[in-house]
């Protein structure tokens, strides 16, 4: 599963039931999206801890900063006092010694690549002999995907999912690439040379969803 279509999906879908109970008279939508928003910053956390958890540091900020958000605005604790120094002195420490922040580079013969990204970048390559394909995600952030080195398994496919964000995939001349899925006030656009193909040539499949944002396949 595509963690940041997992996200987006599952935040629209919530706040588009939370507004139709709220026309039935049900509940208080604006109440109740108040009282539990920080939710989606621990489950944003919790995403990207399990999507790469050689990069901790930023997912465990956001589940310990969106646990004390939950605390306040469910009114079990006043932690809004502390909330923001903590964040703002890890943010500071983070700055002052982390290179590159939360971006992932990652590389070598994994058949497979996942990557999700959420106000952070990503640069992936892989070399495998047999790639599988695998999933992108980007929210607010961007994703470069190196596969020039690389030769796809048959049925190779990959699910990529922007939202605010970007994403470009790179092949080697010879690949034909079909590109499909649903822009949504965005758009996605194979730039690979196709009178190179020839018949029997190796098939990438890329399954494509773009929400204000963009994604591009090239050499």
């Amino acid at each position: 599963m595509n963690r940041a279509r997992l996200l987006f999906g599952s935040v629209v879908f919530a706040l588009g039931t939370l507004l139709l109970l709220d026309v039935a008279g049900l509940l208080d939508a604006g109440r109740t999206i108040g009282m539990w928003w920080p939710i989606v910053v621990i489950a944003a956390g919790i995403l990207s801890l399990t999507a790469n958890l050689r990069h901790w540091v930023m997912p465990v900020v956001m589940i310990g900063f969106g646990s004390m958000l939950l605390l306040r605005t469910t009114e079990v604790v006043d932690t809004l006092a502390v909330a923001g120094p903590l964040f703002l002195i890890l943010l500071g420490v983070l700055v002052i010694f982390g290179r590159g922040f939360n971006r992932q580079i990652g590389g070598g013969t994994q058949d497979r690549v996942n990557s999700f990204n959420l106000f952070s970048g990503s640069e992936i390559a892989s070399k495998s002999d047999h790639f599988e394909g695998g999933s992108i995600g980007a929210l607010f952030g961007g994703a470069e995907i190196d596969l020039r080195d690389a030769k796809p398994a048959p049925g190779a496919e990959l699910d990529v999912f922007v939202a605010f964000g970007g994403a470009e995939i790179k092949v080697p001349e010879g690949w034909q690439v079909v590109t499909h899925g649903m822009p949504i006030f965005g758009g996605f656009e194979n730039v690979t040379a196709t009178e190179s193909i020839e018949p029997g040539a190796p098939l990438l499949d890329v399954n494509a969803t773009v929400i204000f944002g963009g994604l591009e396949v090239k050499h």
